[in-house]
């Protein structure tokens, strides 16, 4: 496996933004291009993370797998009121350029999409936001409700100024940005469902939402499974998590 440490111009950034990839050697010489993993970092950590505290890329080797790491800094993967277009950097400009450089598959079958915490809210985001375009998303301990999230920060917390550029002075949570909402949209909208994975630590502070969206999303009859086992908000369930997702996706 190459790794990879790229700088892309974006617009939707509007600036230059680092992107970590995981690629095969052969990825230009075989015929049959390489699946795609974008996977998606938390707020208190940035696109190096994954590559740094587990062991990714060892269980990338059997699967012929791109992975796709990108940089939002604190944004909560949305299309910020006081910052830059992270939601549309992530859905609709870095599929496009990672597909041209890396020889990755275009296909929406063999494009995937994972993340932790505040990550895993994006991937459901953008799961259930552009439904046609992901074969399959895992959320691991991911914010389910963002409105939970928002309301309970303390004002004095430094995160409550992140929320406020993210969603306005007011923080009013758009419809675009509720995952519940989003999921109603998604189920009536006509459009090819990916499969939905949700992981959590059973200590987790994030485990009892996780059950609970887990529960809505399965009386939408969407194609969903939980899974939890012993573990926290930490690097050791993650590691054990993503393992567990990329053998379910790829095997």
């Amino acid at each position: 496996m190459a790794l990879l440490h790229c700088e892309l111009d974006s617009k939707s950034v509007r600036m230059p933004t680092s992107v970590m990839a995981i690629l095969p050697h052969d990825v230009i010489s075989t015929s049959q291009s390489p699946k795609v993993l974008y996977l998606l970092h938390g707020c208190s950590h940035n696109y190096s993370v994954w590559s740094r505290y587990t062991s990714l890329e060892r269980y990338c080797l059997p699967y012929n797998l791109a992975v796709i790491m990108p940089e939002v800094n604190r944004s909560f993967y949305t299309d910020m009121a006081y910052g830059p277009e992270y939601f549309t950097y992530i859905t609709e400009e870095l599929p496009g350029l990672c597909e041209s450089m890396f020889h990755i598959s275009i296909s929406s079958e063999d494009r995937y999409i994972a993340g932790i915490s505040m990550g895993g809210y994006g991937c459901l985001k953008a799961a259930l936001s552009h439904p046609e375009c992901y074969a399959g998303c895992a959320a691991i301990s991911a914010v389910t409700n963002i409105h939970t999230k928002v309301k309970s920060t303390p004002d004095s917390a430094p995160k409550k100024q992140d929320f406020r550029a993210i969603f306005g002075e007011n923080l009013l949570i758009s419809d675009q940005d509720d995952l519940y909402t989003l999921a109603l949209q998604a189920k009536v909208s006509g459009k090819p469902l990916p499969d939905f994975h949700l992981f959590c630590g059973i200590e987790d502070h994030f485990y009892q939402e996780n059950l609970e969206f887990y529960d809505f999303l399965k009386k939408q009859e969407f194609s969903i499974s939980f899974d939890g086992w012993t573990g926290t908000h930490d690097w050791d369930f993650w590691d054990q998590a993503i393992f567990k997702v990329i053998t379910q996706f790829f095997n």
